[in-house]
């Protein structure tokens, strides 16, 4: 049912890509004929200047049948473990020592001095490390809300791939696929139009994207996977993002190279207080090999 209400959803939000901020990056705003399936890979090439888009924030409605189905309960978090895909064989996993700020940031301009300086629409958000049900998973928890106090607003992060593969660049240039299992957890209550209070994630609907290094110090842009997911029975859901740069040779793929690079994802704005968390990456060759991140290993 999640699946039908998010393929519904998402023909009728209008996605418009972002900014990306920082010494080495940049992006480009993706035209929305370069919507992506999964399994029909696009590439959009950034350019050196840094564009902002406004993106149409995730319907502040449920659908109209998104009560439970009869007979159809809340799921336990403790269902959760079990719905994670690739946590057996996974190349990254996280520890509760790992120095996750240090690999995972946001897109928001460092400037020095601690301050935060989020692009418009993105939001403040806080990278930790927290156990669910007995998993280390990297929390990104959303702080800010939109201008005029309506939703929440875009987490944008990025994961530094230089530093997972950190010793073994040259197995950079190997990867064709790229994994995450993700998991959306309520913070807030979600309320209908109706007055109506569901403690659930709700949507969960945003971009998966691929930033290697351009080789002149900044990183091209690779949207190549908009997803829509949502949940709207559970305080929680579980999802699997996998986008396929090797689909498409050239700017998505990465580099072997100490430079800076990034797989990077974002969630578009909804009404209700959601935070989400990577539960693991994995990265893959051509023949579906699992590559390794020794240094991240289970």
């Amino acid at each position: 049912m999640k699946k039908v209400f998010a393929s519904i959803l998402a023909l009728t939000m209008t996605a418009a890509m972002l900014t990306s901020c920082g010494d080495s990056d940049s992006s480009s705003k993706s035209d929305a004929s370069s919507k992506k399936e999964e399994t029909t890979t696009t590439t959009t090439t950034a350019e050196t200047t840094t564009t902002t888009a406004e993106t149409e924030a995730a319907s502040s409605e449920a659908p109209a049948d998104s009560t439970a189905e009869e007979g159809e309960a809340p799921k336990p978090l403790s269902d959760m473990p079990a719905t994670l895909a690739s946590y057996e064989n996974a190349s990254v996993y996280w520890k509760a020592d790992t120095d996750i700020t240090s690999i995972i940031e946001p897109f928001a301009e460092d400037t020095g001095s601690g301050a935060y300086v989020p692009n418009t629409d993105e939001s403040e958000v806080a990278i930790s490390i927290e156990e669910l049900e007995g998993i280390p998973m990297a929390k990104v928890e959303v702080l800010s809300m939109t201008e005029d106090g309506a939703n929440y607003a875009i987490p944008k992060i990025k994961i530094h791939m230089e530093k997972l593969f950190e010793g073994h660049e040259e197995d950079l240039e190997k990867i064709f696929t790229v994994k995450a299992d993700i998991v959306t957890k309520a913070v807030g209550n979600f309320v209908s139009d109706d007055g109506t209070e569901m403690f659930v994630p709700g949507n969960f609907m945003g971009a998966f994207v691929t930033q290697p290094s351009d080789g002149n110090g900044g990183n091209s842009w690779n949207d190549l996977y908009d997803f829509g997911e949502s949940e709207w029975v559970s305080e929680w859901g579980s999802y699997e993002l996998t986008m396929r740069p090797g689909i498409k040779a050239g700017k998505a793929t990465f580099v072997n190279t100490t430079d800076p690079q990034f797989v990077s994802i974002m969630r578009w704005s909804i009404p209700n207080q959601a935070d989400f968390y990577i539960a693991d990456l994995t990265f893959e060759d051509e023949d579906g090999n699992v590559i390794a991140c020794p240094a991240f290993a289970k």
